[in-house]
């Protein structure tokens, strides 16, 4: 019996150490913005700026959740609220029109693909 507690407890150990969030930030330009907030354990966000004065906002707070937010050109404005598990939104924005996008998602499982170019 004590065996198997030791055991129980070195192996709940190390999921917790991997347990955690992952956020990739690349920005070239002049003037990018973003900001990452991540609560609760393997959600993953990459935010990729290229461009002038482009702002993105990501917010995870759940189980799993994915979001990938890549901006090129120049006033583009994006916000990805993420709050559940395992949810995924992707926005691409691409231009100098100023594009803004508000993706919202609350629950489980939900999907969205967001596209804009001028």
């Amino acid at each position: 019996m004590k065996k198997f507690i030791v055991s129980a407890i070195a192996i709940m150990s190390a999921s917790a150490a991997f347990a955690g969030n992952l956020s990739v930030v690349d920005q070239i330009g002049a003037g990018n913005a973003q900001g990452t907030f991540q609560a609760g354990d393997f959600n993953s966000a990459f935010t990729g700026q290229l461009g002038v004065a482009n702002g993105s906002i990501t917010i995870q707070d759940g189980l799993g959740n994915g979001a990938s937010t890549v901006q090129i050109g120049a006033g583009n404005t994006s916000l990805t609220d993420q709050l559940g598990a395992l949810n995924s939104a992707s926005t691409t924005q691409a231009g100098v029109n100023g594009h803004v996008s508000d993706t919202q998602q609350a629950g489980v499982g939900n999907v969205s693909v967001t596209v804009q170019t001028d």
